[in-house]
């Protein structure tokens, strides 16, 4: 990729933080390029002779910390100056050599054991997940797979998905040579899933190097749509709820007994939707705002016990078990997730399932079958109900906005990868061209 190409997608992303991999060059010359780009720090990694190099650069509406600066791991700790969050992140450039790789791996574990961070983990792994993410050339062995995974379970880091091509990489060659691979990548720890929930990853297109850029937005707004009408299960621990649906049921309505029955699922509808706003609303609210009067009630019994305060914890300590257990409930229906029990009530596991398939299930662009795009959030629900309209399911819903690319705080680059506190953009093997003929 040359230096335009990397302006372009500077200009388009506007990010906070860009990571660069196999620079191959001096220092000299990558900062006069971070300084016309408009950056205001750095950090290097010198190439070793003609291999390797990384670049980190970032502006002032963030401010990192330099931990480790290895070859292949940039760790950082990250402070977002917008809203004052902090977290980790660690930009990776795998090694292409299986023992060098392990090695990484092996280094990422130790970072992952003492890091109590928020995490973010995003580059070239040089590695794929799965037997999917590779197509031509042999088929990635099952001990590269294992060590991989076993990687990211112990530093309890989950994919954070992409929307784009599902191949980062190709070798650019011809018939039964040409290989294709997924091995440019993001990975969160839960706490980072948690703080960015909205964040995507959006996969770039490839101009002048074999690799794909990556952009990660940390927050992306979410498409509005009418929510439809669900039965919710912890409705059914509150005795009101059976006499709600029986009383509806017992109305009486006209027409064909279809037509009844159809009115009569309408007025229980409607009458449980009431029901639901006035009586729980924002479970979540609730919980928070129990907590803060048990904090209350609390400090007052350390100043002198009194049997009414007593009774006044012990009430609000059942009220708040009900509605943790009606919130697991909540988050445990929309996780989709059957095979698990509801024993453990682990409703902050539920949830981040729930993030992950809201976050894959955004639809960001859509194309016509004469090859336009729709872009605007306002215009998709109505191309989706036009005859012209072609989704392209391997493509077109996976593709990046532009608009949606530079929403927030931190942008990064790997090799490239872009970081916007909202965006980050990994580019890998950039800029080497135009650079090698600059020096």
């Amino acid at each position: 990729m040359t230096s335009q190409a990397l302006g372009d997608l500077v200009t388009k992303n506007r990010p906070s933080i860009v990571f660069l991999m196999e620079t191959k060059n001096n220092k000299v010359l990558l900062e006069t390029i971070r300084s016309r780009l408009g950056f205001d720090a750095s950090n290097y990694v010198d190439p070793d002779g003609l291999a390797g190099g990384l670049a980190l650069w970032w502006k002032n509406d963030v401010s990192i910390d330099i931990e480790i600066s290895t070859k292949n791991i940039v760790h950082t700790i990250v402070t977002d100056k917008v809203n004052s969050s902090v977290w980790a992140a660690s930009f990776i450039y795998g090694c292409p050599s299986r023992e060098g790789r392990d090695q990484v791996w092996e280094n990422l574990k130790c970072i992952g054991q003492s890091e109590t961070l928020p995490w973010l983990c995003i580059g070239d792994f040089n590695e794929v997940l799965s037997i999917g993410d590779k197509v031509g050339g042999n088929l990635p062995s099952q001990r590269r797979l294992s060590s991989f995974h076993e990687m990211l379970n112990e530093c309890g880091l989950v994919d954070l998905g992409f929307k784009g091509p599902r191949y980062t990489w190709r070798n650019n060659r011809s018939d039964e040579g040409f290989i294709m691979e997924r091995i440019d990548m993001a990975f969160a720890n839960s706490q980072w899933r948690e703080m960015h929930d909205k964040a995507l990853v959006f996969v770039e297109a490839a101009i002048g190097s074999d690799h794909n850029p990556l952009a990660l937005n940390t927050s992306v707004p979410l498409n509005k749509v009418v929510k439809p009408f669900r039965f919710e299960s912890f409705w059914t621990m509150e005795e009101q709820c059976k006499s709600i649906i029986s009383e509806a049921w017992l109305q009486e309505y006209e027409g064909t007994k279809m037509v009844q029955v159809c009115k009569k699922l309408r007025g229980c509808k409607e009458k449980l939707k009431v029901w639901n706003r006035i009586n729980f609303g924002d479970l979540r609210f609730q919980i928070a705002v129990i907590k803060d009067q048990l904090v209350d009630i609390q400090r007052k019994i350390e100043e002198g016990y009194k049997a009414e305060l007593a009774d006044a914890e012990k009430g609000l300590l059942c009220k708040l078990e009900d509605l943790g257990q009606k919130d697991a409930l909540f988050w445990h229906q929309r996780s989709r997730i059957k095979w698990l029990q509801l024993g453990d009530k682990n409703s902050r596991f539920f949830h981040l399932t729930t993030i992950q398939r809201r976050q894959r299930n955004q639809v960001v662009k859509l194309k016509y079958v004469n090859g336009t795009w729709h872009t605007e959030m306002k215009e998709i629900p109505g191309a989706l109900k036009g005859s012209d309209m072609e989704i392209d399911t391997k493509r077109a819903a996976l593709k990046a906005s532009p608009s949606v690319v530079s929403v927030y705080p931190i942008k990064k680059w790997i090799s490239t990868v872009l970081l916007t506190v909202g965006t980050i953009l990994s580019v890998p093997h950039c800029y080497r061209k135009e650079m090698d003929n600059s020096s």
